[in-house]
């Protein structure tokens, strides 16, 4: 995994206490580094859309990233819908933390 990916995994673990952490897209440039990435966070937090403020606010990167949250409810919700983005970024994802149990 590279270390920009890395980095902002550390810091969502610490500032979210995600349920689950999922890379969706990744691109490379033309030497092989991250030029930018996106993650897919899944939490059990009463409000993902502050969540994901507060994500974009405290977490620096030197390599663009997005990020999209989902409630716990929610996420399982959509993954029930085979045409909905939830269910295309678990069935394309790479899952990239997982909390135990």
């Amino acid at each position: 995994m590279d270390t920009a990916v890395e980095k902002v995994l550390a810091e969502i673990c610490r500032l979210a206490k995600p349920d689950t952490v999922i890379l969706y897209n990744e691109k490379r440039g033309l030497d092989g580094a991250v030029s930018s990435f996106k993650l897919c966070v899944v939490t059990g937090e009463a409000n993902p859309r502050s969540l994901e403020e507060q994500i974009y606010l405290q977490v620096d990167c030197p390599v663009a990233f997005d990020v999209l949250v989902y409630g716990r409810a929610d996420w399982e919700r959509l993954l029930a819908e085979p045409g909905s983005f939830a269910a295309r970024i678990a069935g394309s994802g790479r899952v990239l933390y997982e909390q135990a149990g």
